[in-house]
C-alpha cells in the first residue's frame, strides 16, 4: 500500500500540475506503480471536469458553448500542457518528411515549428467543435467524459511498459528500466475498476459506448505502435504525449458519432 501511494503520488507529480513537492524516490517498487495509477490519474481528472462543468452550469446557467469551452480549459490545464507539446513536437517531427534518425532528434528540439502550430490549432480547435456539438445536442449523461481521460491513460501506460523505445535515452527509456511486460496487469485492472465500478455505482453505464470506446482505443493503441515504430524507431515521451492527444480527439469523435446515431 505505500508503494501503490507512492505510486499515485508520483503519476500527479509527473502528469498533472498538481503541486506536489515532496521528493519521491523512482526505483523498481514505486515506478510500476506510479505508471499503473495513470487510470485512477484519469479519473480524478475525469470526475473533477465533469463536477466543476456541473456545478457552473448549475449556478451561472452557462450555455453549451460556454459550458464547452470550460471543459476544454480544464482537460488543458489538468496536464498543463505536457501532452499538447508532445503533440507539437511529433508533428514537427513527422511533417519533415526527414530519416528515421533525423525526425528522433526534431522531438528532442525545444522549438516549436510551423507544423507544429499548425497541427496544434487543428487539434484543439476540433476538440473544441466536438464538445460544442456534444453538449449542445444531446442531454445523455456525460459518463463519457470521465472514462476518455481513463481510457487515455491506460493506453499510454500499456505503451509504455511494452511498446518499443525510439532511443536509449529520455524519461520514458529510463522508466522502462523499472519495468516489465508482467506490469501492465496494473493498469488494466485499474483501468477496469476506474470505468466500470463508478458507473454501476452511480446507475450510469452506457455498455455499448463503454464498448466502443475500449474498442476504439484498442485500435487506436494498435495504430499508434505501429506508426511510432516506422516513423520514429519506437516511443518516447512526445509521441506517448501526443497519443494521448489524439486519442482523446478520436474517442470525442466516436461518442459523436454514436450519440447521433443512437438520437437520430
Amino acid at each position: 500500500m505505500k508503494n501503490t501511494f507512492k505510486g499515485l503520488m508520483l503519476s500527479f507529480q509527473f502528469f498533472t500540475v498538481v503541486p506536489i513537492t515532496k521528493e519521491i524516490e523512482l526505483n523498481q517498487r514505486t515506478v510500476p506503480w506510479m505508471i499503473g495509477m495513470l487510470p485512477a490519474v484519469g479519473f480524478i481528472i475525469g470526475w473533477t471536469i465533469v463536477g466543476t462543468a456541473e456545478a457552473a452550469e448549475s449556478i451561472f446557467s452557462m450555455s453549451p458553448l460556454m459550458k464547452a469551452f470550460l471543459v476544454w480549459v480544464l482537460f488543458i490545464i489538468w496536464s498543463g500542457g505536457l501532452h499538447l507539446d508532445g503533440w507539437t513536437d511529433a508533428s514537427d517531427a513527422y511533417f519533415s518528411y526527414s530519416s528515421l534518425e533525423k525526425r528522433v532528434d526534431i522531438l528532442k528540439d525545444p522549438h516549436v515549428g510551423a507544423f507544429g502550430v499548425l497541427s496544434l490549432v487543428v487539434l484543439l480547435a476540433a476538440k473544441g467543435v466536438l464538445l460544442v456539438d456534444l453538449f449542445s445536442q444531446f442531454e445523455e449523461s456525460v459518463i463519457w467524459l470521465i472514462w476518455i481521460p481513463i481510457l487515455s491513460r491506460v493506453m499510454m501506460g500499456v505503451l509504455l511498459i511494452a511498446a518499443p523505445l525510439a532511443k536509449e535515452e529520455g524519461i520514458a527509456y529510463y522508466l522502462r528500466q523499472s519495468l516489465h511486460p508482467k506490469h501492465m496487469k496494473i493498469p488494466l485492472i485499474m483501468g477496469t475498476g476506474a470505468l466500470v465500478l463508478p458507473a454501476l455505482a452511480f446507475g450510469l453505464m452506457d455498455w455499448k459506448l463503454l464498448i466502443l470506446l475500449v474498442a476504439g482505443f484498442l485500435i487506436f493503441s494498435v495504430i499508434l505502435w505501429r506508426f511510432a515504430v516506422k516513423q520514429f524507431g519506437g516511443i518516447n515521451g512526445d509521441l506517448l504525449g501526443a497519443g494521448l492527444e489524439g486519442g482523446e480527439l478520436w474517442s470525442l469523435l466516436l461518442v459523436w458519432s454514436y450519440l447521433s446515431i443512437v438520437t437520430g
